[in-house]
């Protein structure tokens, strides 16, 4: 496989929140006067997430409208009957700013090779409108030739549209493109699903108690450019 371009997803691939994303929603609510404990305010999350269509009021998944019905549905089951809107600007304000994350340590060697290797990149993520931003105050924006933002393009992973999105801007093929991401569903299948070959990044892979290694899974960003340069039987294209 001859790969002109590489996609990576964003939260916990390239970087992370300094603390748990529950644990800064606690935190939030807790300012606002709704104590709910970190394990639970995960579990409400997600169950929320899966609870709520992707779309609200005309806003895509992640958009301002999206949010707020979402922090909503989490304040309810807390027993609140708090107005939204003053905790989710609070929460949008503490996801937009830069201290909030931690780049991890081997994305700018990863993405200097890749680029010094001639290799155009994509950012394929499920996020709101204000990433770019992120990114740019993150010192990350400068790799991405193009973004694909989900609340921007109106699709969010797996979905394949998602994907075609970013290759149809390079105007290069997806068997031609490998994407790199921590999620076996939103980034794995949902990369292999639209035609392109995949990389599961997991940061645990071989640790006591982690993950398996396998053919198809990084352990590090560090691992990719030697994939690429390399044997690259292990990355694996839609349909394989």
């Amino acid at each position: 496989m001859s790969v002109e371009v590489v996609c990576l997803d964003a939260a916990d691939t390239l970087f992370t929140e300094r603390s748990s994303r529950a644990a800064l929603y606690a935190e939030v609510f807790a300012a606002h006067g709704v104590e709910v404990p970190v394990d639970t305010m995960a579990a409400w999350m997600a169950a929320v997430h899966d609870e709520l269509p992707e779309r609200v009021d005309g806003g895509a998944r992640y958009s301002e409208p999206w949010f707020r019905a979402f922090v909503g549905a989490l304040l309810r089951r807390g027993g609140s009957d708090r107005a939204p809107e003053p905790v989710r600007a609070t929460l949008a304000d503490t996801f937009t700013r830069p201290e909030t994350y931690v780049v991890f340590a081997d994305t700018f060697p990863a993405l200097d090779d890749l680029t010094d290797a001639g290799l155009r990149l994509a950012l394929v993520s499920n996020w709101s409108d204000k990433l770019p931003g992120l990114l740019e105050a993150l010192g990350l924006r400068r790799y991405f030739e193009v973004l694909a933002v989900s609340q921007v393009v109106g699709h969010d992973k797996p979905d394949a549209r998602l994907f075609h999105h970013a290759l149809a801007r390079l105007d290069v093929a997806p068997e031609r493109a490998l994407h790199v991401g921590d999620h076996p569903v939103k980034d794995v299948a949902g990369a292999r699903g639209a035609g392109l070959a995949a990389l599961l990044l997991d940061r645990d892979a071989g640790t006591a108690g982690g993950g398996a290694r396998g053919d198809d899974v990084i352990a590090s960003l560090d691992e990719l450019p030697g994939r690429l340069r390399g044997d690259a039987s292990g990355v694996r294209s839609g349909g394989n």
